[in-house]
């Protein structure tokens, strides 16, 4: 389908060349003499929401977007499985003025030629779009110097993946909050032998618990490393430090210390487990150690609500005699803290090449989604709504949400095209705040995060070929490895690298991956 795509797309760029009698590149296509006073409605392909499409297309946000851009919009959204449909469209030309994908969708189209080349429109119908993302993120969607579609950065770039504790089971344990590998063990040891069942748990997507692989220098799943004198990027299975991390995971599941389930444990499961060794009647797993995302917090106390651990007055409140967070573990009190900082590009907005025509409307439309001025403030109406109907603003601290209405900007996010980086993160923290638990959380974990934070190599990354084609059996080989080694030790452990390396495509990805990495130096 994709030979047959790419086949397509040549013939009409060589039908145009045979047209216009010339030899040269063929232009962009776009028509930069349009009148953008005169607005066609447009037609734009979305994500799949979970919601029907007549949801989409009468949702507040989606309506607030055509009174601030002035664009009467229709809304298609694809089905949850969308690789066949995609190429259905593209076969079909459906005319689509903007399409909103993942960074893979993304990387296969423009691999193949179906995207508008988009490097010279910007500057003429979407200058506040050029001056509010980052150079770091145009590199994403930059192929041989030329850009492809609009990428949409994570509000935040955050510390997201600690090891939540039960601190009122360490207090009546008179149990210090742990800093390194060896106390963190004496902490399981003692909770264990309270709890009459393993104290740490996770869930089967863990592969990497990101606090206790840091103290082994592992710290995102691709990053530089330095091997008998040459450095380069790595996926963490090849990382120098894994074996010796995979042997401390070991030791504790072999002491009884980690949830024999967390093989086949669900992200429900293993909240579950630690919500239950809250109560000390309860007659189900347990854990007092939790392995999560920093967006479990929300869901963790509501369950000590719903379990009468907390009561409705202290759910809305800080948790500190509660909860407490462990962002990272050292090997020793003396070593630097490093650990995985997340970052990214959730969706890219892109043009289908046959659309090129009318190309200069749909920017001009995204453009005026991510203008926030003192004048024309569209970015933060999208995100945030109307201070004193959603939020209130505090000098030196912040935007807050006003609970009873601030719901309405729940699916704000999906209608976005490219995010204003400028302004993004401080208007997202809104949202951080709905729960103050949550923030406390957020804000002892981002603590000095420029110093300490880490970025997985690939989350910058353009589209590379061998890279996307291989990262999904890299990643299921190394995960299920991960529970091998852990289960048995490590004696199989240089014959798994192996076959990651040259049977699951590694040693492609990591060469691809090295590739780009030297060259964009």
């Amino acid at each position: 389908m994709k030979k047959l795509l790419s086949l397509i797309l040549a013939a009409t760029m060589l039908l145009g060349l045979v047209a216009c009698g010339s030899t040269e590149t063929p232009s962009d296509g776009i028509n930069y003499d349009i009148d953008l006073s005169n607005k066609p409605q447009l037609e734009i392909l979305m994500p799949n929401s979970g919601k029907s499409i007549e949801e989409v297309n009468s949702n507040s946000n989606a309506q607030l977007i055509e009174t601030l851009t002035g664009y009467k919009t229709n809304y298609t959204q694809l089905p949850a499985d969308a690789a066949n449909t995609l190429s259905t469209i593209f076969m079909d030309k459906k005319p689509y003025h903007a399409m909103k994908l993942t960074k893979d969708q993304f990387s296969d189209l423009v691999n193949d030629d179906l995207l508008v080349d988009i490097t010279d429109a910007l500057s003429v119908f979407a200058p506040d779009i050029l001056a509010n993302i980052s150079d770091e993120s145009w590199d994403v969607v930059t192929v041989d110097g030329r850009i492809y579609g609009i990428p949409e950065r994570a509000s935040s770039d955050n510390i997201e993946n600690p090891i939540i504790l039960n601190y009122d089971l360490m207090l009546k344990l008179k149990l210090d909050i742990p800093e390194t590998l060896d106390e963190f063990t004496a902490v399981l040891r003692a909770m264990t032998k309270e709890l009459g069942r393993p104290a740490l748990t996770f869930d089967k997507f863990t592969p990497l618990v990101y606090s206790i692989s840091a103290a082994f220098g592992i710290y995102s799943t691709w990053q530089e490393y330095t091997v008998d004198g040459k450095t380069q990027v790595l996926f963490y299975m090849n990382a120098p430090g894994y074996k010796d991390y995979v042997e401390y995971m070991n030791m504790l599941y072999t002491e009884g210390l980690i949830d024999k389930e967390v093989s086949t444990n669900d992200a429900a499961s293993a909240n579950n487990r630690f919500v239950n060794g809250f109560k000390a009647d309860s007659q189900g797993a347990k854990a007092g150690a939790y392995a999560a995302s920093l967006w479990s917090v929300p869901a963790i106390v509501t369950a000590l609500e719903a379990n009468g651990i907390v009561n409705a007055t202290e759910a809305k409140g800080e948790l500190g005699d509660y909860l407490a967070y462990v962002r990272s573990l050292k090997k020793n009190a003396s070593d630097d803290e490093h650990v995985y900082r997340s970052s990214g590009y959730t969706y890219i907005t892109a043009i289908p090449f046959y659309m090129a025509e009318n190309a200069g409307y749909a920017l001009d439309w995204m453009n005026a989604k991510i203008k926030d001025t003192e004048t024309e403030d569209n970015f933060r109406q999208m995100v945030l709504g109307t201070e004193g109907v959603h939020w209130t603003y505090k000098a030196g601290e912040g935007y807050f949400p006003i609970d009873a209405n601030f719901a309405e900007k729940d699916d704000a996010s999906y209608y976005m095209t490219g995010s204003n980086e400028n302004k993004y993160t401080q208007y997202w923290l809104a949202r951080v705040r709905k729960q103050p638990e949550l923030f406390r959380a957020w804000s002892i974990l981002m603590e000095d995060a420029d110093t300490v934070g880490v970025h997985n190599v690939v989350d910058f990354t353009p589209p590379i070929e061998d890279y996307n084609l291989n990262r999904a059996s890299v990643e299921e080989f190394a995960q299920n490895s991960f529970y091998q080694l852990m289960k048995d030790g490590t004696g199989n452990l240089s014959s798994l690298i192996n076959d990651l390396n040259n049977l699951k495509g590694g040693q492609k990805a990591t060469d691809a991956i090295n590739n780009w990495y030297n060259s964009a130096k």
